[in-house]
């Protein structure tokens, strides 16, 4: 076998590689004209769709397809790229396949050659079919457990305090009665905490003013505070930024009822402090502190050193949010004599 020969066969064989990843993954090439719009694909782009490649041959052969609430967004993004707006040709759609149902494409793709005043723009087309048919069935049961369930909770702790408020229950049934409040409060909480999650997934990241989103957890924490005969301090003399999203209010407000509920302690204070390249606030009280066992798994998912009072999930909630946010939350011992909860956030303007 000559050298020809040799490099011949080796191309054969990662053409047969490159065939077969790409069948797994469910990708298609594709590539086009610009501005002729004429097209050159992979037949595994037609194939998909249920039609033969002899189908299409123009640009307008696809976008004719497209469904009428994603034709502009498709249009858009090829126009930013072709135009310089944008680095890449990037969007999801849905397509017309010749069943007549549609289907989930995702294409990535960008200018590859250009000669005079005609561009290539070669790219690759992705079935996501079946990732939008979960992200549709999440979406669903966020909505049932974060409507639905939480609704028929309330109702059910509406005629609780309807019980306890117009019935004098035995001793015995009293206590049973309690047992369910608390089981009911508890679902509630969890199905707030799960969906402040799933929020959090969603949300925006950018520059936040520190001190106005602890006063509003402050703020919210206030009147439960004063029921537990607790003064909350807070120490706000700066008005940096950090980068975090507007969910970060609930961490915060989790640190500071974690301590009216469980610090046994009289005071807790909020404070904030800017070091070089980050911003510390600091949560501590005058109670009873975290065991030092504790401490390395205080965060965990779960993990509650008190079953009658907490879920186990408001502090994993915390450790999640601030770690999105690419911070970290540390527990301490307070020189109050209780505990110290600190949360570092990147500073906005530092460099």
């Amino acid at each position: 076998m000559n050298n020809r020969e040799e490099i011949e066969e080796e191309l054969k064989i990662y053409k047969n590689r490159l065939e077969d990843a790409m069948e797994k993954g469910k990708l298609a090439w594709w590539e086009m004209e610009v501005p002729s719009g004429k097209v050159n694909f992979n037949e595994r782009k037609a194939r998909m769709l249920g039609y033969s490649p002899d189908r299409f041959e123009h640009y307008e052969d696809f976008t004719e397809l497209l469904h009428p609430e994603d034709y502009e967004k498709a249009m858009q993004a090829m126009r930013d790229h072709i135009e310089g707006r944008a680095d890449r040709y990037e969007v999801e759609y849905r397509i017309k396949k010749k069943s007549g149902d549609y289907k989930w494409f995702r294409d990535v793709g960008g200018i590859t050659e250009k000669i005079f005043d005609s561009k290539k723009v070669t790219g690759v087309v992705v079935d996501i079919d079946e990732r939008k048919e979960v992200e549709e069935r999440k979406e669903l049961l966020q909505t049932f457990l974060g409507h639905d369930v939480k609704n028929k909770f309330q109702i059910i702790q509406g005629y609780l305090e309807l019980i306890d408020e117009e019935f004098d229950l035995p001793e015995e049934a009293d206590k049973y009665f309690n047992k369910i409040k608390k089981s009911s409060n508890a679902v509630i909480d969890i199905i707030h905490k799960v969906r402040t999650l799933q929020r959090a997934e969603e949300e925006e990241i950018g520059e936040i003013e520190i001190k106005s989103v602890l006063q509003d957890a402050v703020d919210r924490c206030e009147m439960i505070a004063e029921e537990k005969g607790i003064d909350i301090l807070a120490e706000f003399p700066t008005e940096e930024r950090v980068y975090a999203g507007p969910i970060l209010e609930e961490g915060f407000t989790n640190l500071i009822e974690n301590s009216i509920y469980h610090s046994e302690g009289k005071t807790i204070k909020v404070m904030i402090e800017v070091l070089d390249d980050e911003v510390l606030s600091k949560i501590e009280d005058d109670g009873k502190g975290v065991l030092e066992e504790d401490k390395e798994k205080i965060f965990d998912k779960g993990y509650t050193t008190d079953e009658k009072k907490g879920t186990g999930l408001g502090m994993f909630l915390v450790k999640t949010l601030i770690e999105r946010y690419d911070g970290k939350v540390e527990v301490k011992d307070s020189e109050l004599g209780g505990a110290r909860f600190d949360v570092y956030l990147k500073r906005c303007d530092y460099g």
